[in-house]
């Protein structure tokens, strides 16, 4: 299991950001804990023996007990909702978070809201999100054809869609772990994989390294090995902001990348020359806006000697990339954080 080792201090939004090691992706954060902590330094294990916090389920039951979800058109899915708990330091949780499984199968994750600033054990989009996507794919993405994809975002349309993807079990890698838990490093590591049910499987592992190595190449290696991996048919390549967060915590000698938060509320577009100004200024030039909360805006740059022809620096909207000029995939559309392309079979390649 990849794990990634994170320090996480308090620092102030409209401050200056603060360099957070992850294993040598360059993380650049503001802003302060929610709930009002601290700082992670409250985070300090007392031993490493035990993990430092537990998965609490607090609800239980079919998709129309959830309708916050939005999941009513998918049935036959078992919804369990937990709250991720460090007591000893802190009553609220650290995460709330959705999963849904069929048939007594591993649980698949659905959601994870994250009550902290920075990123901890995992990142997912909205469920918003992912159900346009499902939908999208459902509607326009043949029965036959198959979906490539990060192994969680495989795992979520396998279990809504039914749709072929290269995963049908959970890897709960890379883990985003904060520099005052790395003590506990094994006991999280046990933990997740009860939790998930994570099953020692050479096959996938073998396949999610082959996805990301495809991301890491430029588009002619990577379009290669993504057709190996759909053994030649007709494929979607699904993507989404947070794979080049994960590529970074899995690769961090090739693929550095770092963010910065800017209080910017609903005013991304008067942000933006702020944003630039930074980058300029900060001597970086490849990046990409998000929102992270109501309150502010995450910007992801290239870090280092990071190569802006990587081809996950071309699928997702970099402010160096333009989709329109790859010549094999084509974009077919975007569900909110997701962008689809399109990637024929290798006997209609022209």
């Amino acid at each position: 299991m990849s794990v990634a080792e994170n320090t996480m201090p308090p620092s102030s939004k409209e401050g200056t950001s603060k360099a957070l090691p992850l294993i040598g992706i360059m993380l650049i954060a503001g802003g302060l804990l929610l709930l009002g902590w601290l700082g992670w330094a409250l985070l300090s294990p007392a031993g490493g023996k035990e993990a430092p916090y537990q998965y609490k389920k607090v609800a239980e039951g079919g998709v129309e007990e959830f309708p916050e979800l939005g999941l009513d058109a998918y049935g036959g899915i078992t919804v369990r909702k937990y709250k991720l708990l460090a007591e000893e330091i802190q009553k609220e949780p650290l995460v709330e978070l959705y999963t849904g499984s069929k048939d007594n199968q591993a649980p698949v994750l659905l959601e994870w809201k994250n009550n902290l600033i920075e990123p901890l054990l995992a990142i997912s989009s909205s469920i918003e999100d992912l159900t346009k996507l499902a939908r999208g794919i459902t509607e326009h993405v043949p029965s036959e054809a198959m979906v490539l994809s990060w192994w969680d975002t495989s795992r979520r349309l396998e279990l809504l869609t039914g749709v072929n993807t290269l995963f049908n079990g959970n890897l709960a890698e890379p883990l985003l772990i904060p520099t005052p838990w790395v003590d506990q490093r094994k006991a999280i590591e046990n933990l997740e994989r009860d939790f998930w049910q994570v099953t020692n499987s050479g096959e996938a592992e073998t396949r999610q390294k082959r996805v990301a190595e495809a991301l890491l190449a430029d588009e002619a290696k990577g379009v290669s090995i993504l057709r190996e991996l759909s053994d030649g048919r007709e494929a979607y390549v699904v993507v989404h902001w947070s794979d080049a967060y994960k590529l970074g915590a899995m690769e961090p000698k090739r693929f550095g990348l770092g963010y910065k938060d800017f209080p910017g509320g609903r005013r991304v577009h008067a942000l933006i020359p702020h944003v630039k100004d930074w980058i300029a200024e900060n001597g970086y030039e490849s990046y990409l806006v998000h929102r992270s909360d109501e309150d502010t805006i995450r910007t992801y740059f290239l870090t280092g000697d990071t190569d802006k022809n990587a081809l996950i620096v071309k699928l997702l909207p970099f402010s160096t990339s333009n989709p329109m000029e790859l010549e094999v995939l084509k974009l077919v559309a975007q569900y909110g954080s997701y962008w689809v392309y399109s990637l024929p079979p290798a006997n209609d390649a022209g």
